[in-house]
């Protein structure tokens, strides 16, 4: 593994002390990860919790500032000695306290989860796979350094926000100074959980073998795939998972057994593993991967540290959440193979999918398989006034393919074999030609996409009209609109006290 010894030459490893350096680094940041999951950043939610505490508190220190309440004044205060807008400061600066230690550790968390990545890069170019030279690496630097900042940034207003505290005791909280200071504390405190709120739609960690996954997005994917399940996934991979996940298939590709087409191969491994992360048991999987790996090629992917199946679990979950759309539009496929469903047209299969919801851009997928002995040639039009763009036609050449991949008879999902939905979906997905296309919404509301086969003289074959919705996700729209409100209103403040404060010393200097 590259985290356990760098290459530093031809098949020099690492001394046994920097090895044992980097184990311990990479222990440590398991341990802080477990903590900061479970405490910090999620479970307890303390770094959410805190500042919602502490904002009340404040109020209720304005609130109370000239008199406490009865209850207080009648029972507490004679024996504490302490009027309540005093003791919610005190809370307060305790609570303020608190979210400086939570906000301290998840930047101290994702500092190594930072410092462990460029390892993990450098790791990677001194065994001569270039992890820079990938599309997506810049973006995803870019965006684990802004994420960092963003952590840095929030830690400086929080502190600011416990400095403030400490005016707010030193001239009183019935003053007017005293005030002043607890309105410009309330300001940081809300600009530094402004900060901190962009950073929790793209989480980070280097723990898990895929913790980059949610915070990289595909820069590019391509329009048409050839290798569908293998294009599609390495598209999702992130750079540094990508350049592992190249030198997986070379070993892979060595495993399989004798006389077993490549890129079949690779789609029914893919396929098979798809159909276990949505329920196929480990016994009939096993039995699938054996058809196509020697013993040699089954230890590779059942004992793999990076590619194991809880890995291929999340990383399939993901794309599945990202892309819909496919795999919605394979599993009607793969239930029009069960049942012996006859497709549409004797001799081309097309199915096309697109989501329901459309937040930030949509994933239109097409598939198209030539049943026949003959070379064809389509041309396939999309056209819709709602995205852009708003008329695109591509055409396609489609090659017979290898073997008819279709049954006019239902299929049992899993055989000895390849007649069966595994067999018969894999190759037809090798064989056929699945288009990509991301099309960007203009507006926001009901939306249509008009799908259109076509010959290359005009005459349509098939025809569908998709309808969608177009809306922001709903978890991005209210981290935004809280990020934005939280930047208003701790602007506002800093402002208004700033203002406030101008006039008091004004005030002072004229009197």
């Amino acid at each position: 593994m590259a985290e356990d010894a760098l290459s530093l030459g031809d098949g020099e490893e690492a001394p046994p002390s920097e090895s044992g350096e980097r184990f311990g680094f990479r222990l440590s940041e398991s341990i802080v990860h477990a903590i900061d999951r479970q405490i910090v950043s999620s479970g307890l939610r303390l770094i959410m919790f805190l500042p919602a505490f502490g904002a009340l508190m404040y109020f209720s220190t304005w609130a109370f500032s000239q008199s406490s309440p009865t209850f207080w004044l009648d029972n507490i205060e004679p024996n504490l000695g302490m009027g309540f807008a005093t003791f919610t400061a005190s809370l307060s600066f305790v609570v303020v306290l608190g979210y400086i230690l939570a906000v301290s550790f998840h930047r101290y968390r994702v500092s190594i989860s930072l410092s462990t990545f460029h390892d993990r890069v450098e790791a990677s170019n001194s065994e001569h796979r270039s992890v820079q030279s990938l599309h997506g690496y810049d973006g995803l630097l870019y965006q684990l350094q802004t994420s960092m900042a963003h952590h840095t940034k929030s830690l400086i207003l929080a502190l600011a926000a416990a400095l403030m505290l400490i005016g707010v005791f030193w001239y009183g909280t019935g003053t007017i100074f005293g005030n002043l200071f607890l309105l410009i504390s309330a300001s940081f405190l809300l600009l530094s959980f402004g900060q901190h709120l962009p950073t929790r739609s793209t989480p980070f960690n280097m723990v898990e073998q895929t913790g980059l996954l949610p915070a990289y997005t595909p820069p590019v994917h391509p329009s048409t795939l050839n290798m569908v399940f293998s294009d599609l996934i390495k598209t999702h991979m992130d750079p540094l998972l990508r350049s592992q996940y190249d030198e997986y298939t070379k070993i892979l590709e060595d495993c399989f057994k004798r006389g077993v087409n490549r890129h079949f191969a690779h789609e029914k491994f893919l396929m098979t593993l798809y159909r276990h992360a949505t329920g196929l048991d480990r016994k009939t999987l096993e039995l699938e991967m054996s058809e196509i790996l020697t013993k040699k090629g089954m230890d590779h992917v059942f004992s793999h540290e990076t590619f194991t199946l809880e890995a291929w679990l999340v990383l399939l979950g993901l794309i599945n959440q990202r892309c819909p759309a496919f795999f919605r539009m394979v599993d009607r496929l793969k239930q029009d193979l069960e049942s012996g469903r006859k497709p549409a047209m004797a001799d081309l299969i097309f199915e096309v999918d697109m989501e329901n919801v459309v937040t930030d851009k949509a994933n239109l997928f097409t598939l198209f398989h030539n049943l026949s002995d003959k070379t064809r040639t389509v041309v396939f039009r999309v056209q819709t006034p709602n995205f852009e763009p708003k008329d695109l036609a591509l055409t396609y050449r489609l090659e017979p393919g290898e073997k008819y991949w279709w049954s006019a008879e239902a299929l049992p999902l899993a055989t000895e074999g390849n007649d069966d939905v595994l067999g018969k979906m894999s190759g037809l997905l090798k064989d056929s030609t699945v288009s990509w296309q991301t099309l960007i919404p203009t507006t926001t509301g009901d939306a249509t996409v008009s799908v259109r086969l076509e010959e290359t003289n005009g005459e349509l074959l098939l025809g569908r009209q998709i309808n969608v919705r177009v809306r922001a996700e709903f978890r991005q729209w209210l981290r935004s609109t809280s990020t934005y409100v939280a930047y208003l209103l701790g602007g506002l403040g800093l402002v208004s006290a700033g203002i406030l404060l101008l006039m008091e010393l004004f005030g002072g200097f004229t009197a």
